[in-house]
């Protein structure tokens, strides 16, 4: 498996993000959000501008960035932006499902699609590894869901199948930020009907 710090920075760091978030309640939990995505996104524009730093960066935290972000800004703020515009834009249950939909569905994509993704349907996406993101996202999300009585099962669906699609397509926003906030987004949509 590449990478496997990065999967793990990424899904346990989404998993820790929602427990502090819910343990300080949106008062304290969206500033302090926004502080963190505020450090993240600075540590990263520094470490482009000053190249002994990116560097030093590369040599401390090479199993969490990839090599083709050497010269761009990592998936890190592009992480913490789509969770903070999640708790911002929706309501806890949908924003909490929204970022497990990253969290555990990204990850298992890559690692499905690393190991069997033999149909590739956009670029280096795969089709197996898009399902393994759509039943990942379904399990976790309805887990999640579970736990607010009042999020129908159809629209965690609904919701699941967005962020799979998100994630396959090859649209120009990161997809750390795109597939919370869309998939949120329609949930939402969903819940407001109900």
């Amino acid at each position: 498996m590449k990478h496997p710090g990065r999967k793990l920075y990424h899904l346990f760091g989404g998993l820790i993000i929602i427990a502090a978030y819910i343990a300080l309640g949106r008062e304290r939990g969206l500033p302090a959000l926004a502080a963190l995505t505020a450090i993240a996104t600075a540590i990263d524009i520094s470490r482009l501008v000053f190249p002994e730093f990116n560097d030093f960066m590369f040599r401390r935290l090479g199993a969490f960035i990839r090599e083709s972000e050497k010269h761009t800004i990592t998936g890190t703020p592009w992480y913490l932006m789509g969770m903070l515009g999640s708790f911002f834009l929706f309501s806890l249950p949908v924003a909490v499902c929204a970022i497990v939909f990253l969290a555990c569905g990204d990850v298992s994509a890559t690692v499905v699609g690393e190991r069997c993704g033999t149909i590739k349907i956009s670029g280096v996406k795969s089709l197996q590894g898009t399902i393994a993101f759509f039943i990942a996202a379904l399990v976790c999300g309805y887990i999640a869901g579970s736990y607010w009585q009042g999020l129908p099962v159809r629209v965690v669906a609904a919701g699941a199948f967005t962020a799979a699609a998100v994630e396959v397509l090859p649209l120009k926003i990161n997809d750390n930020l795109s597939i919370p906030v869309i998939s949120g987004a329609v949930m939402q949509a969903l819940m407001s009907r109900i």
